[in-house]
């Protein structure tokens, strides 16, 4: 169901890809092996949820740009939906900044950390 509330304010989020959203495999250099990861738990649904809610939703990666191609169909084979993709960040922390306002009854910037290809999207509301 798309929310079509006017006041509901459009969220964005930035997900990570590898451990996150599909399977952070360990031979990560054969990566060219792999058209198709596994996709974690309700990566696929939320993302679909998300979209579908009119919330932007950018993918974050430490894959080189060189990655673009492969990156997209392993995202379109385990049906995830985003609309822009981020690609060549580093691999350190990555830090969300954001500002406050006064009357805005809920924090402007959240940040989650999920167990590398385990928890996926399950415990993000």
């Amino acid at each position: 169901m798309i929310n079509r509330d006017i006041y509901a304010p459009r969220k964005t989020y930035f997900l990570d890809i590898d451990g996150t959203l599909l399977e952070h495999i360990d031979d990560f250099e054969n990566i060219h092996q792999y058209e198709t990861l596994e996709a974690l738990p309700k990566a696929k649904e939320k993302t679909i949820e998300w979209h579908c809610n009119g919330h932007l939703i950018i993918l974050t990666t430490a894959r080189a740009e060189s990655l673009r191609k492969l990156t997209e169909k392993q995202l379109e084979n385990a049906g995830i939906v985003y609309d822009i993709l981020l690609m060549g960040l580093g691999a350190g922390q990555r830090i969300l900044v954001n500002d406050v306002v006064d009357n805005y009854k809920e924090p402007k910037a959240i940040s989650y950390n999920v167990c590398r290809n385990i928890e996926g999207l399950a415990n993000i509301p």
